[in-house]
């Protein structure tokens, strides 16, 4: 449960600072580079290895997590992969053999937004390139872009809720976290990116493993895009979003039941390459 939640304000630390200036789907955000491969050590409550495997610009990305966690005596591997493309998510968990799928949030997203008027659609850009930051200090956190160089790329700094994120300028793509919440620790470290081509095997669906398509999470996706989509395209959506932000925090995170939770990865997925700043 604990774990599920400090994995959705990381999601929530790495949405990008990428401002939708001009007339362009806000979430055509390209990285820096056409293809890349990350190395990440993990350390903290688990300890092993990440590997993220970057192509088109990061429309697709497939990332190998790979750690141990010791609890009580006990030790646990964790062995997952996900696999992100343009119209499917998937996550795998190598332990157990088990499998799931979704449609891409961000296609709902993008569905609704071609729905609009040009006259909302400008609106939605415009509340775009001023709710990133207003997200993260919503929630009482702290945004510094370019902050600090990592491995030669330029990187944001966000602070929330007792997590720090350092993520390449603009994009979603973490090189740096930190994070000690509720007494768990968690650390994620790039040690390399690797520009250049990556083999189709890391894309492909591990054998034996057929992955089951969530509906509940599906429907779930579908609506909150709709209310995204809905806050975005209203005049007064910046303001309203920093009200129900501070709503939240006043309430008390550990007080958030595993559906609150839960609808908080949601929430985060929906925003993911959405929000910016327009002081790139």
């Amino acid at each position: 449960m604990i774990r599920g939640f400090l994995f959705g304000v990381v999601a929530l630390l790495l949405l990008p600072m990428s401002a939708s200036a001009g007339e362009k789907n806000p979430w055509e955000v390209k990285l820096p580079f056409e293809s890349a491969t990350i190395h990440y050590t993990v350390s903290g409550m688990e300890n092993g290895s990440e590997v993220t495997y970057v192509r088109d610009y990061g429309n697709e990305v497939a990332t190998y997590h790979t750690t141990k966690t010791t609890m009580m005596g006990m030790t646990m591997v964790n062995e997952t992969v996900e696999i992100i493309t343009p119209d499917w998510e998937y996550n795998f968990d190598l332990t157990n053999r088990t499998g799931s799928k979704n449609v891409n949030p961000e296609k709902y997203m993008i569905e609704e937004y071609n729905k609009l008027s040009k006259a909302e659609q400008k609106q939605v850009l415009k509340n775009t390139e001023t709710m990133g930051v207003s997200v993260a200090e919503g929630f009482g956190g702290k945004v510094q872009q370019n902050a600090e160089k990592i491995l030669g790329y330029s990187c944001d700094r966000t602070e929330m809720m007792g997590t720090v994120a350092y993520s390449i300028h603009a994009t979603p793509i973490p090189l740096r976290i930190t994070s000690n919440m509720m007494g768990m620790s968690m650390n994620m470290e790039a040690t390399s990116v690797d520009e250049g081509s990556v083999d189709d095997k890391f894309f492909q669906l591990p054998e034996g493993i057929e992955p089951i398509m969530d509906s509940q999470s599906d429907a779930m996706a579908r609506q909150m895009a709709r209310q995204t989509i809905t806050m975005l395209k209203d005049p007064e959506g910046a303001k309203k979003l920093g009200e129900e932000r501070k709503g939240t925090q006043m309430q008390g995170n550990e007080q958030l039941s595993p559906e609150e939770q839960e609808q908080m990865q949601q929430a985060m997925e929906m925003l993911k390459g959405v929000f910016g700043n327009p002081n790139q």
